[in-house]
């Protein structure tokens, strides 16, 4: 790794930290917690609803200029199911069919600040204005196993069936709370 590209490298980390911590404040009052890096949580009865923040390119390797692009992804987790792998079952901001009109800026510049302010407010806006919405539609045990268009796999509504039916297992509760950093 070249010396330029090691100081673009912390540049951009940087830059990802500093917006992670605004979108913490941001979503405090929402009822969403940082829990992992990448990760904002907000627990029910359950199942708990969640935010993924993605930089694009982050799995390229080191980053070759300051320019950090982001992607917020939606998602809700029963529970009980502890599979090892939590699908990103939600939407996502990059869905054009769903979110063109909204013109979300989720970019900036992590060595100049350019358009800083506009990316943490449009990545709040998009929570109030997409992600809320998305969840308030999905807050119900009853809506989640009956509606067609659910975001739960089979496998997910056999977890939450089972664990409105009392068969929740304490264990794998703890399994899944772990994998998203919560705190019992």
């Amino acid at each position: 790794m070249t010396t330029d590209t090691g100081a673009k490298t912390q540049i951009v980390r940087a830059g990802m930290e500093r917006i992670s911590r605004d979108f913490t404040q941001g979503l405090a009052d929402l009822g969403f917690a940082r829990t992992r890096s990448k990760f904002w949580t907000r627990r029910f009865q359950h199942h708990l609803d969640f935010i993924h923040l993605h930089r694009s390119g982050s799995s390229y390797g080191a980053s070759y200029n300051a320019s950090v692009s982001l992607r917020v992804h939606l998602g809700i987790a029963v529970l009980d199911d502890d599979r090892e792998i939590q699908a990103l079952n939600g939407p996502d901001s990059d869905n054009l069919d769903l979110f063109r009109a909204d013109r979300f800026h989720l970019r900036f510049n992590a060595s100049s600040g350019s358009t800083y302010e506009r990316c943490r407010d449009d990545l709040l806006r998009f929570v109030v204005q997409r992600a809320e919405p998305w969840f308030a539609r999905w807050r119900t045990p009853l809506a989640l196993l009956e509606s067609e268009d659910s975001p739960l796999d089979a496998d997910a509504r056999q977890a939450l069936r089972g664990g409105l039916d009392g068969h929740s297992a304490a264990e794998r509760v703890a399994r899944t709370l772990k994998r998203f950093g919560i705190e019992d």
